[in-house]
């Protein structure tokens, strides 16, 4: 029945619709809230539920709390009804998820990108892991409910392509469409994102779509991302403008930017603003451990970084916490002007504790101006398969959202 959602064509299947989107949010639920939050009469909603309860997608989870009589039926989704297929694809690897409707993973999948890892390889292997997995599992493949996929680069949404991929280690990614080879070779509905965008999806619906539906994820690496949930709907740039924040100026006489203005966030709190700025102090004289495996301080990476502030080292934890004093002022000027009620901060320097705890020490100091703003500024998920479920979340979006023209939000 999933899959006759995509086409609202009674107001009865609308009504299923909406009902098994509120089951799959707020579940377990009983019949008298669900009335409630949708107007439907007490015995008209139940007829409905029954009818979900037989075509298989939600079941009684036997939860409901007896006032004195008879235990209320509280519903919640059944997650092995379909099945979804999430898949990540970076410079670096390339991860294929099996899904059930919860978004928890059953199976996983992972390609280290080389030189042979062309966009044909590259997919066919994607095609061939989906046929291994649904194998494994005893899954039919008319179980399936499609195929979403996240990248990390901006794609081109219409033409399902990667707008600039320089950094992949092999060539055939130019102008090459990924929607249309997945779903020659599958047989199935597939759908394309960023992974900024599906990072923030799979964290708002694993964790925070039951608490508020403002919501924005900020991703600080080789460039500074960010992607918002409001309404409890993914928002979509226009223009893909995903890396916009890196280009919000917080110093008019600061570092010139690749983009030729000066002062952007970019050039402070991104990876290669860090390294650049080690490398400079360091060339500069000022000490570090550093110095003492690098001969030459010109072939200081970010991972010997990394490693240095694990050591405590000065200079590097200098650096870092600079760069999370610039991070911080970059949340409170989101915070601003969105006014989210929950900030997410995602990135290779988030786990440590510097970073993560100075940019929101910055933040929250200066938004304190506004006595009512209760942001709650939280470590985005540490697990590194964040995107391929917000990917596999994307499917399933597609077919439950009540809105089916529009299942995000363009600005």
């Amino acid at each position: 029945m999933l899959r006759q959602f995509m086409g609202i064509t009674s107001q009865k299947t609308k009504n299923l619709k909406v009902l098994y989107g509120l089951i799959r949010q707020w579940g377990p639920i009983g019949v008298k809230a669900l009335s409630e939050m949708t107007g439907y009469k007490p015995t008209t909603c139940a007829r409905l539920l029954d009818e979900l309860v037989h075509v298989g997608l939600i079941h009684d989870s036997g939860l409901g709390e007896s006032s004195g009589g008879r235990k209320p039926l509280m519903y919640v989704i059944h997650p092995d009804a379909f099945y979804l297929i999430g898949v990540e694809i970076s410079n670096l690897y390339t991860t294929v998820l099996l899904l059930d409707l919860d978004l928890t993973i059953l199976g996983t999948e992972k390609l280290k990108m080389n030189s042979q890892c062309t966009a044909q390889y590259t997919l066919d292997y994607v095609s061939r892991c989906i046929k291994e997995l649904l194998a494994k599992h005893n899954i039919p493949t008319d179980k399936m409910l499609g195929i979403g996929v996240g990248v990390l680069d901006p794609v081109d949404l219409e033409r399902g392509i990667i707008v600039d991929p320089h950094l992949f280690p092999a060539d055939g990614w130019n102008d090459f469409n990924i929607v249309e080879y997945l779903e020659k070779n599958n047989d199935t509905l597939v759908f394309l994102d960023n992974g900024t965008n599906l990072a923030a999806l799979a964290e708002y619906r694993l964790k925070y779509w039951k608490e508020t539906d403002s919501l924005v994820f900020v991703s600080s690496d080789m460039g500074i991302r960010s992607s918002m949930i409001i309404k409890g709907k993914l928002v979509h740039q226009i223009n893909e403008m995903d890396d916009a924040l890196s280009h919000m100026i917080i110093d008019i006489h600061g570092r010139r930017c690749s983009c030729g203005a000066y002062g952007c966030l970019q050039t402070y709190s991104s990876l290669p603003a860090i390294h650049h700025e080690v490398i400079h102090r360091l060339k500069r004289g000022q000490g570090s451990i550093l110095q003492e495996s690098m001969e030459d301080v010109d072939k200081v990476d970010f991972h010997h970084i990394l490693e240095a502030m694990d050591r405590e080292d000065s200079l590097c934890l200098e650096v870092v916490k600079e760069a999370a004093y610039y991070f911080g002022i970059g949340l409170a000027n989101l915070i601003f002007l969105l006014r989210p009620d929950i900030v997410i901060c995602g990135g290779t320097l988030v786990p440590k504790p510097l970073f993560y705890e100075e940019a929101s020490r910055i933040a929250h100091e200066r938004v304190a101006i506004y006595p009512n703003c209760h942001v709650k500024i939280v470590q985005s998920s540490t697990a590194y398969n964040i995107v391929a479920q917000g990917a596999g979340c994307m499917v399933l979006d597609h077919f439950t959202s009540t809105d089916i023209n529009n299942p995000g939000t363009n600005i």
